[in-house]
């Protein structure tokens, strides 16, 4: 019963209640007091004074021996002075095997005011019960009922703390679940989030997502003979050392296996301990299991599905209604973060695409050697604007272009496309020098109503003279400096005498002309900002490092002279796409 202690819904015991009996005994002298309360098939006498020796060990009885069960029915006191000769008594096992011959009882009720039992006084004997009796009975009842009440509200209050608590906890697990998945911007970040917050929150062992094989195209997956069954590719994350999901890193969207069972069935499981699941999925790799209780989820958002997930605990335990529905909306949580990650990389993928068809096949030569890199920022959207060309005139000089377009998304993308398109038209079609070039570009630009700002170095490598060396002559907008490294080692800046304005500022800016030497065994590098530039960090540092590493490459070709120089200066989180071209002078 609601507001007892632990055994008083079991045994009865209960001291409080046994003095309740006790005072009524004594007030009345009779020789058998109860305090007894009525549940679906029997009665408890939760304080009881004078009850036979096995009625007072056992604390209950069923109600073919129970008076009381008439005063919760009747809801109103049962008084007889002889119960054998009652009618709807007479029958009663109390009688023979109680001794219950008179009987006094009086309605007592819960925090509620639902009558629940009754405080009775009963004799052996035939007995005449006094006003002054049945008045003391009420009396003592009232009391009885008070402390039930209280003891009800108690309980009422403890489960609503308790609630609360549970509340709040569940609201702070949600609330982390927001913020660590809020910035998870690729399926990876997911994941580790997703487990970060299971093992922080809800003290989880490990948590680990399964993605479907639509939406893990890009995930590394093993060949099966069984092509036609859809898969689940397990997601790993940076350092992971989860052996089990590795050894189950693809599974069938089918009943063979936990995580497909879920997906397939389109609701949650749960099981105790590894032993409960087991039976169901022998098939499983269990060489390196962990923990005990494990719950599996599907990753359903909006309609869509986009794989399972799992939640191992290191002890055995039965999960509560709102543990699981606190990991559901874990769940809901971490397949909407996969939404929208899975949908960034699709556009970023577009965009990739999109900007490695733009980028143009570089023209073979036996004077020089010609190497370009491009490469993403780490970020999904940036990517865009970043640039090369290469043009062999029929006059045998070499055009040399390269530029950033500002913005990165699929408008600077489109407006690269249009810049690098119209300029190698130009440069192929009038051999006239850099400047005059760019000041043809910007014209078109304008005439063409191609919007957009850009940093654009155009160099012309002259044909040979045969006196040796190859003559130089650049104009630059506002880019970094082209690097030169000569064959003794010395690696100069192609600076400029004037510093001339970026694109689409001034259609009509004054473009100058530079002009430099360069031995045979030369290298030339030109490149994008994103090679250099760091948040917070001054150009000269950055330059000062792509000098250090163009310096340390060893002697070979172009392409490894170029992939040395990034892996150098790649620290796996560029900010901003790259492109890179450079030439060595044969």
């Amino acid at each position: 019963m609601d507001g007892l202690d632990d055994g008083a819904t079991s045994l009865g015991v209960d001291a409080s209640f046994d003095r309740y009996a006790r005072m009524l005994r004594r007030a009345l002298d009779v020789p058998v007091a109860l305090v007894s309360l009525v549940e679906a098939d029997r009665q408890v006498f939760v304080g009881a004074e004078g009850l036979p020796a096995p009625y007072d060990a056992a604390r209950q009885t069923p109600l073919t021996h129970s008076f009381c069960q008439w005063v919760v029915h009747d809801q109103a006191p049962v008084v007889t002075e002889d119960a054998r000769l009652d009618e709807r008594l007479r029958d009663n096992l109390a009688i023979p095997d109680l001794g219950v011959v008179a009987y006094a009882g009086h309605p007592i009720r819960d925090h509620t005011g639902q009558i629940i039992g009754s405080l009775c006084a009963i004799d052996p004997e035939p007995r005449a019960w006094t006003p002054d009796a049945l008045e003391a009975l009420a009396d003592l009842a009232a009391a009885c009922s008070t402390e039930l009440a209280q003891r009800g509200l108690r309980a009422e209050a403890a489960e609503a703390a308790q609630e609360a608590d549970s509340l709040g906890r569940r609201s702070a697990v949600l609330l982390a679940l927001s913020e660590g998945l809020a910035s998870a911007a690729t399926v990876t970040e997911v994941a580790a989030a997703a487990e970060r917050v299971a093992r922080e929150q809800l003290g989880c062992l490990r948590a680990g997502i399964w993605l479907s094989e639509a939406a893990a195209h890009d995930l590394p997956t093993q060949p099966h003979l069984d092509v036609e069954v859809p898969r689940l590719h397990y997601v790993p994350q940076a350092g992971d050392t989860w052996r089990s999901a590795q050894l189950n890193n693809s599974l069938r969207a089918d009943l063979s296996n936990p995580l497909g069972h879920c997906l397939v069935s389109e609701r949650p499981l749960a099981y105790r301990d590894r032993a409960d699941q087991n039976q169901h999925y022998p098939d499983l790799d269990y060489r390196e299991q962990i923990g005990e209780c494990r719950a599996f989820f599907p990753l359903t958002t909006a309609g869509r599905t986009f794989g399972a997930m799992a939640v191992i605990w290191d002890d055995c335990r039965d999960l509560a209604e709102d543990e699981l529905a606190t990991l559901g909306v874990l769940a809901t949580y971490a397949a909407q973060s996969l939404s929208r990650a899975l949908l960034v990389q699709e556009q970023h993928d577009a965009l990739v695409v999109l900007q490695t068809a733009l980028l143009p096949r570089l023209p073979e030569t036996e004077e020089l050697e010609m190497a370009a890199r491009y490469r993403p920022a780490a970020a999904r959207d940036q990517v865009g604007g970043d640039w090369y060309d290469a043009v062999l005139m029929p006059s045998g000089a070499t055009s040399l272009m390269i530029g950033d377009v500002v913005g990165h998304d699929i408008g600077a993308a489109a407006t690269m496309g249009q810049m690098r398109t119209t300029l190698r038209a130009l440069a192929w079609a009038v051999d006239d020098p850099p400047s005059r070039q760019v000041l043809r570009l910007e014209e078109a630009m304008a005439d063409l109503g191609v919007d957009g700002l850009a940093t654009l170095v155009y160099l012309r490598i002259e044909e040979p003279d045969g006196s040796g060396g190859r003559t130089l002559r650049w104009t630059n907008a506002g880019h970094p400096p082209p690097l030169l490294l000569t064959p003794d080692g010395e690696v100069t800046w192609l600076e400029d005498e004037h510093h001339d304005l970026m694109l689409g500022v001034l259609p009509d800016a004054h473009r100058s002309d530079n002009r430099r030497r360069v031995p045979d065994g030369s290298t030339l590098l030109l490149y994008t900002d994103g090679l250099v530039e760091r948040r917070g960090e001054d150009l000269t540092d950055g330059l000062e490092r792509l000098r250090k590493a163009a310096l340390a490459q060893p002697p070979g070709p172009v392409p490894d002279f170029l992939d040395g120089v990034l892996t150098d200066l790649d620290d796996g989180a560029l900010a901003d796409d790259v492109a890179v071209l450079a030439v060595r002078f044969r």
